[in-house]
């Protein structure tokens, strides 16, 4: 048994011009044998769920939509889509955490004694989001106890 990393990638989809027609995208996605079959029957269903229009003036679908249409429908990926990120990405660490943070620093900084909650098995990525809200937190209320 071997340990490959596997990437879903689709170089026929990669390969299409800018818009294609239905049966372009159809061959791409599903192969030749069940392409008809796809555009009579999977595409008005990917079409009720945000699957991009046809556009007339182009003369077929925008592909670059169709490929992050699939990455979020099932995590495939298309032209584009590994593209290195512009920012760094955020952990949301969710609002019920956030504010229980929020006062429990209000109470440290009113010099309340009180336990600090755990808020159980996270994620190294989260709990290091949880750590850099607390800190910001705390100097937050520190800035307007110092007006």
């Amino acid at each position: 048994m071997s340990n490959n990393n596997w990437t879903i990638t689709n170089a026929a989809l990669e390969k299409l011009p800018l818009f294609a027609t239905d049966l372009e995208i159809a061959i791409a996605i599903v192969g030749k044998q069940n392409a008809s079959r796809w555009k009579r029957e999977v595409l008005p269903v990917l079409e009720h769920r945000g699957f991009p229009k046809f556009d007339a003036l182009h003369g077929g679908r925008p592909v670059i939509k169709v490929a992050k249409f699939y990455e979020s429908y099932m995590g495939a990926t298309g032209p584009g889509i590994n593209a290195v990120p512009d920012g760094e990405e955020k952990v949301w660490i969710g609002k019920r955490i956030e504010n229980r943070i929020d006062k429990e620093e209000r109470f440290r900084a009113d010099g309340v004694d009180f336990e600090e909650r755990d808020f159980g098995p996270q994620s190294p990525e989260k709990q290091k989001a949880i750590a850099e809200y607390r800190a910001k937190k705390r100097a937050e209320i520190e800035t307007r106890k110092r007006r």
